[in-house]
């Protein structure tokens, strides 16, 4: 078991520490397979619409949510490290390999948790265009009317001043005119009229 031990450790840290440099470079170097089972979200298998689906087994979709490149590499190597730990310290072999297995296991869960924690964190200051529907606005740049081509709009959106492309069905709408959103056109744009209409 030695071997098995030190090859798990040997693997399992190099791994890590070329993770950590490709990390401190600005590479990305992570492959969540519960985010490609689905979109799992805590644990929870969430749809196209955003409701939660209740009916999946919530056991397994836990399962392959920790499951990810850096999870499964921190569990390689406390797995190694616990059982070499173990052997020098002369504890039986049924022992150690419980040991080293639940080291592993506690290590892939810890992983799982903080990589989580770091994309909720950084999934924060995303803006969703969705949430600008129904809020006022003004008109940055001249909107051409009937959807002739698209301007761009001025929208306090989750605590944010931001622009967005905007196109209206209705007349033309001028530079500073106020506005508001009615819908969502693209993933970058909007559709507005002009503030007194959105309030009808």
């Amino acid at each position: 078991m030695t071997t098995v031990f030190i090859i798990c450790a040997a693997l399992g840290s190099a791994i890590l520490i070329i993770q950590l440099i490709m990390l401190l470079m600005g590479f990305g170097f992570d492959s969540d397979v519960g985010d490609g089972l689905g979109g799992d979200v805590d644990g929870l298998d969430a749809g196209a619409d955003g409701d939660l689906d209740l009916s999946q087994d919530q056991g397994s979709s836990w399962f392959f949510s920790v499951l990810s490149v850096r999870s499964v590499v921190a569990a390689l190597a406390f797995f190694g490290l616990a059982g070499l730990a173990m052997e020098a310290g002369g504890a039986p072999v049924y022992i150690t390999v419980v040991v080293a297995c639940g080291a592993g296991a506690v290590a892939m869960i810890i992983v799982a948790w903080l990589m989580r924690l770091l994309y909720s964190l950084s999934a924060e200051g995303n803006i969703h265009i969705a949430r600008a529907v129904g809020l006022p606005g003004f008109v940055y740049l001249y909107v051409p009317g009937a959807r002739a081509g698209s301007g761009k709009v001025t929208v306090e959106i989750q605590g944010r001043s931001m622009e967005f492309l905007a196109m209206t069905d209705g007349a033309p709408l001028p530079t500073g005119s106020p506005i508001t959103v009615v819908g969502v056109i693209g993933p970058d744009t909007l559709e507005v009229t002009p503030a007194h209409e959105g309030k009808e």
